[in-house]
């Protein structure tokens, strides 16, 4: 999006490869397809600082195949490097069981460690972290609680990357 705003785009990212979960071949395409709209990828590469400099921002990053340290001058850095649930404090009053990642565990009805007290979505232990996902979680809980079965495929849950062009995959 910024890049068709008008933006000069950069990506640094840790991996060899764009777009991590899907398919080697569609990142390698829309890698290819996104170079051409004119964003340029550091794949491979550790941001090692980001720091304020007057009025723009630096950025040090490593490749990591070949050691060499390297710096780029911008006005802004937006970050994206994975999400976490956001879990309040009133949750962990209540004494709802978390896992190492700090997510609400729940049972196959999706009831946390407190009866009747049902958790959905991001802040749970099972599936991805995807709204499509938690809208079929949202449904069957209400359907539990209205005493039918309740059930949620996560093999067919859809996944999509806003970029142009889009990218989507199911299961």
């Amino acid at each position: 999006v910024w890049q068709r705003l008008g933006s000069k785009v950069r990506v640094i990212e840790f991996l060899d490869h764009i777009i991590p979960g899907m398919d080697k071949d569609i990142s390698s395409e829309l890698l290819k397809i996104l170079s051409k709209q004119g964003i340029s990828f550091n794949l491979d590469s550790k941001v090692t600082g980001v720091n304020n400099v007057k009025d723009k921002v630096v950025v040090d990053f490593i490749n990591k195949k070949t050691n060499k340290k390297e710096k780029v001058e911008c006005e802004k850095v937006l970050v994206a490097v994975g999400r976490k649930p956001n879990i309040g404090e009133d949750v962990i009053k209540l004494g709802i069981k978390l896992d190492k990642q700090k997510k609400i565990q729940v049972n196959k009805k999706f009831e946390t460690s407190i009866k009747n007290i049902y958790a959905v979505g991001d802040v749970i232990d099972k599936g991805p972290m995807l709204a499509h996902k938690a809208e079929e979680e949202g449904i069957a809980v209400a359907e539990i609680i209205a005493g039918q079965a309740g059930h949620v495929n996560y093999e067919v849950i859809p996944a999509v990357i806003y970029t142009s062009p889009e990218v989507a995959t199911v299961g």
